[in-house]
């Protein structure tokens, strides 16, 4: 199995991307009482249309679907939706160590340090498979660190934050997720809060039905499912 990067020229007009979460459901057929499990499995389900495309984003799609070959290969997609958090920005830079200046050269000589978040927010603590929740650090201190729906990356795989969530006075943030964990996660692990992806592959061997207008414009649905 090979995976490919998605490419960046292409960007669907129409997209539906959702968790799809795989639960057991039965109903007394007496009082009606319901009785639900919940299973292993929840996966990311997409469907992305393209439309217009003209002769050269054309090809690009349709050279990738020839690569995924049906549903043996897989290549991450993310949501182009959200592709930054709505929590603070200040986050994602680096920060150098001190001292710190203003712009008059003025500087702390005594050691005295400013309390910033680190840019690489990372887990602050490990995290067993199947955990609904993460303990992260390195947010900016007191502010949004991710919002409710926000998506990020961990260990190759999507999450979303089901919650809206602020950051401590010391940058850490424990964050409630879906789906549970895929795999058991080490401290130190970083987050991918940009464009946080996940690996999927086509649904059937005909996603790559192509029809095509008036004008040489090309119109391309596909459906897609995470690869479990």
């Amino acid at each position: 199995m090979v995976e490919y990067a998605w490419p960046e020229l292409l960007r669907p007009s129409r997209l539906v991307f959702y968790l799809q979460h795989n639960t057991l459901r039965f109903i007394s057929p007496v009082t009606r009482a319901t009785q639900v499990m919940r299973r292993e499995g929840a996966r990311w389900v997409a469907e992305a249309s393209f439309e217009p495309l003209n002769p050269a984003r054309a090809g690009v799609l349709e050279g990738l679907l020839a690569a995924l070959a049906g549903s043996v290969n897989t290549v991450r997609v993310w949501d182009w939706r959200r592709e930054f958090r709505t929590g603070d920005p200040r986050s994602q830079g680096d920060v150098p160590s001190g001292p710190y200046s203003f712009s008059d050269a003025t500087i702390f000589t005594d050691g005295t340090g400013l309390v910033v978040g680190s840019g690489n927010p990372a887990l602050a603590a490990g995290a067993p498979r199947g955990a609904l929740s993460i303990i992260t650090a390195g947010w900016w201190p007191g502010t949004v660190a991710v919002g409710a729906g926000d998506h990020t990356g961990l260990g190759g795989r999507l999450y979303m934050a089901t919650e809206t969530v602020v950051a401590s006075g010391a940058g850490t943030a424990t964050i409630p997720i879906a789906p549970p964990l895929r795999e058991a996660m080490l401290i130190s692990a970083p987050l991918v809060l940009t464009s946080p992806s996940v690996p999927m592959r086509l649904v059937s061997d005909d996603e790559a039905a192509n029809p095509t207008r008036p004008g040489r414009f090309t119109a391309i649905t596909i459906r897609m499912e995470e690869a479990l």
